[in-house]
């Protein structure tokens, strides 16, 4: 049975999701994409999982990088989300960001942040898998930004 990849777009959408930022540094380059599709896979040991796909600009530089962070979207911070899904080479001079403990580079406001190395990647289809091993977390107070039917959203009161 064949699936249009389009039908499979629209049906995963009814599926509500965090928003997150992945960062990196590679030989000086700095990189970061929106991505929505993160999960915690182990507690112990630490690991999660980031899907990037393969016509990702930023995928030479999170594939080359050996650990990348993860800043999990304030609901505040949907212009964020905006600039990280764009195409520029530029996003990290045009937000506030900083380095976490292990150096990777982190986005001020997010409710959420994980330190990363990389310990496996996995070819799926037009995706890459990036298994990682968290080095290093932390939260803050806020709300989530989400994402639900291609539109970016809030948690009702």
């Amino acid at each position: 049975m064949s699936v249009d990849p389009q039908e499979l777009r629209r049906v995963a959408g009814h599926f509500a999701t965090g928003v997150t930022v992945v960062t990196a540094e590679h030989e000086g380059v700095t990189c970061g994409l929106t991505v929505n599709a993160f999960i915690t896979v182990s507690l112990d040991p630490p690991l999660v999982l980031v899907s990037i796909g393969t016509a990702s600009r930023s995928l030479p530089c999170v594939s080359s990088a050996p650990r990348f962070g993860i800043s999990v979207l304030a609901e505040d911070q949907e212009s964020i989300a905006r600039i990280f899904a764009g195409k520029d080479d530029d996003k990290l001079t045009r937000v506030p960001a900083r380095r976490g403990q292990t150096g990777v580079p982190l986005l001020e406001g997010a409710i959420a942040w994980l330190e990363c190395r990389s310990e496996q990647r996995i070819a799926a289809g037009d995706h890459v898998l990036f298994l990682a091993r968290v080095e290093g977390l932390g939260a803050g107070p806020g709300r989530p930004l989400l994402f639900f039917h291609g539109r970016y959203g809030r948690l009702a009161e």
